[in-house]
């Protein structure tokens, strides 16, 4: 039955395997005789009989089920097997190919293969392990062929990166959806990825405005193919002058009515409102009048935002490169609600750019910011007050130390938050 509905098409460069396939006669002597290295590479023959990848699926050794799970060649029948297998690599192996296997899945996911591979689908993606959860995510986000109920529940997640990818780009989700999502009360990086959303409707936009949340609504201002209504733009505007990080994308925005032009320009920078004129058609007489107050705000020295910020990332640079950025200066500076130092001394200290840790500290993930802290090098006690202070993470989201003073997430789960925010 279609090689036990099991071959599949191949979409990847195979790995290089050690020595030639082996007989059928000669790889039921591995699997009875052979130590796990032999059968490790018995295991990694996609052309391999599918009842002995079958049968390898069980094996004692996890690094034989791990090459199993990662092979195309596997029968979907062992596939099921390994999608609750209790070693959490195995998983992820598995996870991981699910993407070469989605394009196989029917529109009607009525014939055996869809469902089965469904079902795979399925128990992956309530893993008790948020990573397995985020890679298939991460791998049906752009999904037609997936059930709807599916990727509402992983838009639901209270893990950033299981929710994250299916919001900002499944097709699955309609209005109704979002706007119930932002409803439930979600904030930071979930409500940022809606934010993000090819051609998002009026109607969302308007819900991630009223949140208020500062990241989300730069987001939405940054995103050129959302569409925002002339009178939430007014709203914005409104909130906007103590909010400097909507100040540039609120400017980039097209055709904006005169009343939110002459509002934003009361506050916004000298070259930010240059920028303003440009990109909008205004008459003469109404620039002139703006540009006199401009000119007079810089003259009373009301214009002083910008130069604070050069000035705080001129101070993180110069103790950076004199070796001074410490945890204790980190400290200071989160006690101090100092986020333009904190940001910048963070990116230098991570080796990260300024905006990949903007995002990461609006993400609203205790995890997100643990695995920056970690990068950066702080004691995990300030990775604490990082999360409370400055991304104001919840309480109950909060990651904190484990046994009062190491950091409490394994590698593979920091680098898998560090490579979700960096790519």
């Amino acid at each position: 039955m279609l090689r036990w509905v099991l071959g599949r098409k191949r979409s990847r460069k195979r790995k290089k395997v050690r020595g030639q396939r082996p007989t059928y006669e000669e790889a039921k002597v591995i699997m009875a005789k052979g130590n796990v290295a032999a059968r490790r590479d018995l295991a990694m023959h996609e052309d391999m009989e599918p009842e002995i990848l079958y049968y390898l699926a069980t094996d004692d050794s996890a690094t034989v089920r791990r090459e199993i799970a990662d092979n195309d060649g596997t029968p979907l029948q062992a596939d099921l097997i390994l999608a609750e297998d209790p070693d959490e690599e195995v998983r992820i192996e598995l996870a991981q190919k699910i993407g070469r296997l989605i394009p196989d899945i029917s529109e009607n996911q009525k014939d055996q293969l869809s469902k089965m591979t469904l079902e795979i689908i399925e128990i992956l993606a309530r893993d008790e392990i948020d990573r397995v959860r985020g890679i298939i995510s991460d791998e049906i986000k752009r999904a037609k062929n997936v059930p709807q109920p599916l990727v509402r529940r992983l838009a639901e997640d209270v893990e950033l990166i299981v929710s994250a990818p299916v919001l900002e780009y499944s097709p699955l989700l309609g209005d109704k959806d979002l706007l119930e999502i932002v409803a439930q009360g979600i904030e930071g990086g979930a409500l940022s990825a809606i934010a993000r959303r090819e051609n998002l409707s009026g109607t969302v936009s308007d819900a991630v405005v009223e949140t208020k949340d500062v990241g989300a609504v730069a987001e939405l201002l940054s995103n050129e193919t959302a569409k925002i209504k002339k009178k939430t733009l007014e709203m914005v505007a409104v909130d906007a002058e103590d909010h400097t990080e909507w100040h540039a994308p609120l400017v980039n925005r097209d055709n904006l009515p005169i009343r939110t032009i002459r509002r934003i320009a009361s506050f916004v920078s000298a070259s930010l409102f240059e920028t303003l004129i440009e990109r909008n058609t205004v008459e003469p007489k109404a620039v002139d009048e703006m540009r006199t107050k401009v000119r007079k705000r810089i003259d009373s020295g009301a214009l002083q935002e910008d130069e604070f910020e050069i000035t705080t990332d001129t101070r993180a640079e110069k103790m950076f490169n004199a070796g001074k950025l410490n945890d204790k200066v980190m400290g200071k500076a989160i006690d101090g609600n100092d986020h333009v130092f904190v940001r910048k001394a963070l990116a230098l200290m991570a080796d990260l750019p300024v905006e990949t840790v903007a995002k990461m500290l609006g993400a609203g993930s205790g995890k997100a910011v643990t695995a920056l802290s970690w990068k950066a090098g702080p004691k995990v006690r300030t990775s604490v007050r990082l999360q409370r202070v400055i991304a104001r993470v919840k309480p109950q989201s909060i990651v904190r130390a484990r046994d009062g003073s190491a950091y409490p997430m394994s590698q593979e789960d920091i680098e898998w938050q560090l490579e979700f925010f960096t790519n």
